[in-house]
């Protein structure tokens, strides 16, 4: 007797409607915005060509906000998956207490942005923070240094944080690549008389190319659209020194520029799409089958 749920055809278009009303068409009213001049002021809206674009280019929120958006995605980035590699090398053992590590490691990623934030801003707060009560124990002048109202750090320090929260979700990537990596391989390579380096080498990363995919995909990806942890930890200040392009279009829209921010916002989404085509490009080229 044959049990198959079956479901009619229509059954389908009520999540591609909810789909199509919640995120197509309002991504493709903010591309027509885009080219015209609507601000909340004004009650008209006319067609104002590439204007809105060519303005993006001499404006400096924007201009700092995408240096710093790709400083910030690049370098945590590379850390991230650089200390989330060698968590999982690590916690891929025999170790009795690798399950409770492996817990501990995650659970930044659990919490709460704006808790992760409060955390932070109490310890690189320039008097009484941990940070400074650290320092200060070896009488150093970092020990009054205001980390988050100081615009040589205030960047590195945001980029410090994100790459504290992010590494246990690289892990937990990592750990789930490596354990599917069949040991007949390794037993293999040991009465061939390979070493540890040269298995790791021949064998651990090839096969983890597409584990290192998903998490360099996924982190560029969250780096170029880095919102929350910017706005937690400093607003976008002092100054612009941590502006990042969300926050730009955050304030675009806050400030009436509609037009402004939706044409920021395309050039945002196309970057994004461009910078995962290219990676998974050259990623999919790299992976061997197991």
């Amino acid at each position: 007797m044959n049990m198959k749920k079956t479901y009619p055809n229509y059954f389908w278009i009520v999540p591609f409607a909810i789909y199509t009303i919640l995120f197509i068409l309002p991504g493709l009213l903010g591309l027509i915005y885009s080219f015209t001049n609507w601000t909340i002021y004004s009650s008209t809206k006319s067609f104002a060509g590439l204007e809105n674009y060519t303005n993006l280019l001499n404006d400096s929120l924007f201009k700092t906000g995408l240096k710093n958006t790709l400083l910030f995605a690049l370098i945590t980035t590379v850390f991230k998956n650089v200390f989330g590699f060698a968590l999982a090398l690590a916690l891929n053992t025999k170790l009795k207490t690798r399950n409770l590590l492996r817990t501990v490691y995650f659970l930044p990623m659990v919490l709460s942005t704006l808790i992760v934030g409060i955390i932070f801003k109490s310890i690189f707060m320039p008097d009484t923070g941990l940070l400074n009560v650290f320092f200060s124990f070896f009488s150093t002048n970092l020990s009054s240094t205001d980390w988050l109202g100081n615009p040589a750090y205030a960047m590195w320090m945001v980029i410090l944080v994100e790459i504290w929260r992010g590494t246990g979700y690289c892990m937990v990537i990592f750990l789930a690549g490596l354990q599917v990596i069949s040991k007949d391989y390794y037993e293999s390579a040991t009465i061939d008389g390979a070493n540890n380096w040269q298995q790791f080498k021949n064998i651990t990363l090839p096969m983890m190319i597409p584990s290192l995919n998903v998490n360099i995909l996924l982190s560029i990806i969250n780096g170029l659209k880095v919102f929350d942890i910017v706005i937690a930890l400093t607003g976008g200040g002092p100054g612009l020194s941590t502006e990042v392009l969300s926050t730009g279009i955050y304030k675009y829209m806050g400030n009436g520029a509609l037009a402004t921010g939706g044409a920021a916002n395309i050039v945002l989404t196309l970057f994004v799409v461009a910078v995962f085509a290219v990676i998974n490009g050259v990623f999919s080229k790299l992976e061997v089958e197991r």
